[in-house]
C-alpha cells in the first residue's frame, strides 16, 4: 500500500488520471470543478469509502463518474443500498 501525503497528493494524482486522455476535455473540465473531485481525493487520502448511486462504466468519455475515478485511486465504493444492506439497516413503516 502506497503511503499517501495527504489530499493534496491524491487531488494532484487525480487530475492526472482525469487528464489522461479518456475523457473529453469538457468532461475533465467539469469533474475538476464539482465536488466529486473533492469527494474522492478526500476518501482516499482518509481511508473512507465512498457510497454513490452511480454505477462504473468503463467506457465513459463524456462524464467521469465517481465509481471510475475511485477505481483510479484504489478507494473504496458501493451503492447507497449495498451500503445499508451490508450495515443490516431495516426500514419499516407503521401501518397506522
Amino acid at each position: 500500500m502506497a503511503v499517501r501525503v495527504g489530499p493534496l497528493a491524491d487531488l494532484r494524482e487525480l487530475a492526472v488520471w482525469a487528464n489522461g486522455g479518456q475523457f473529453t476535455q469538457a468532461a475533465v473540465d467539469e469533474f475538476l470543478d464539482v465536488a466529486d473531485y473533492y469527494l474522492v481525493a478526500h476518501a482516499a487520502a482518509h481511508g473512507h469509502t465512498v457510497v454513490t448511486h452511480e454505477i462504473y462504466q468503463a467506457n465513459a468519455r463524456k462524464r467521469i463518474l465517481i465509481p471510475n475515478a475511485c477505481e483510479a485511486l484504489g478507494v473504496p465504493y458501493c451503492t447507497t443500498f449495498e451500503m445499508l444492506r451490508s450495515r443490516s439497516v431495516r426500514l419499516a413503516l407503521d401501518a397506522a
